[in-house]
């Protein structure tokens, strides 16, 4: 090839590869994906303490000897309920096993009326309670169901007329509770609950003046909204 050929080409082949690069250079840099970043599942395991309120609703009715002979009665009421709790959950995959306390206060009332021979009118309360259970729950990460049972202590008191006494008198009872709920982590530490409890009828009752004995059935309901702090 004649020398001015040569040189040509070689000036031809420099000239593209110049250009190629020169394009090159021009190119945006090539973005890479922002890695993918998951959510570590939550942990119910571990202490919780919150807050709950909530409403009653109880109605009782039963027989009792007076003075004047076998007598009937009803009592009934609804009212507000508040309080707080505490608990710890042990976790082992979706199943969740707990122990929980909480201590409530009740500023409502109801009555209690005779149904007979005794004049008998009364204001009955029920001013505080609390309950100790135990709590089985399925957990779908950051929902979880459970039932509950457990025990209930607590004090009630009734006042009023009864065959024209004036009396004002109160009682320690225990009995036992079942229900269920679900709850659910809302933010970072914090989850919410909603949550049905049966209260069976208590083991005593306040004295009446007047009546010898009594036997009676009651039929307690609460539904109570929560909030809890998890450690």
């Amino acid at each position: 090839m004649p020398r001015f050929q040569l040189t040509v080409a070689c000036t031809a082949i420099l000239a593209t590869a110049a250009a190629g690069t020169a394009a090159a250079a021009d190119l945006p840099e090539p973005v890479q994906a922002a890695p993918v970043v998951y959510a570590a599942p939550f942990s119910w395991n571990g202490f919780y303490i919150g807050g709950n309120a909530g409403w009653g609703w109880t109605s009782s009715s039963g027989t009792m000897t007076t003075i004047a002979g076998p007598d009937t009665f009803t009592a009934s009421g609804n009212g507000f309920v508040g309080g707080g709790q505490a608990g710890f959950n042990w976790q082992w995959g979706a199943l969740v096993l707990g122990m929980e306390a909480d201590f409530q206060g009740v500023p409502g009332n109801g009555t209690l009326t005779d149904n007979g021979l005794l004049p008998l009118t009364a204001t009955v309360k029920d001013p505080w309670f609390g309950t100790f259970r135990g709590r089985v729950g399925y957990a779908w990460d950051r929902v979880m169901f459970y039932g509950t049972a457990g025990g209930v202590y607590g004090n009630g008191t009734a006042s009023g007329t009864s065959g024209g006494t004036t009396f004002s008198t109160s009682a320690t009872y225990v009995t036992w509770t079942a229900g269920g709920g679900v709850e659910a982590a809302i933010w970072g530490p914090l989850s919410a609950k909603f949550e049905y409890l049966y209260v069976g009828s208590p083991s005593a009752v306040p004295s009446i003046p007047g009546v010898t004995a009594m036997s009676s059935s009651a039929r307690t309901s609460l539904l109570r909204v929560g909030l809890n702090y998890h450690f």
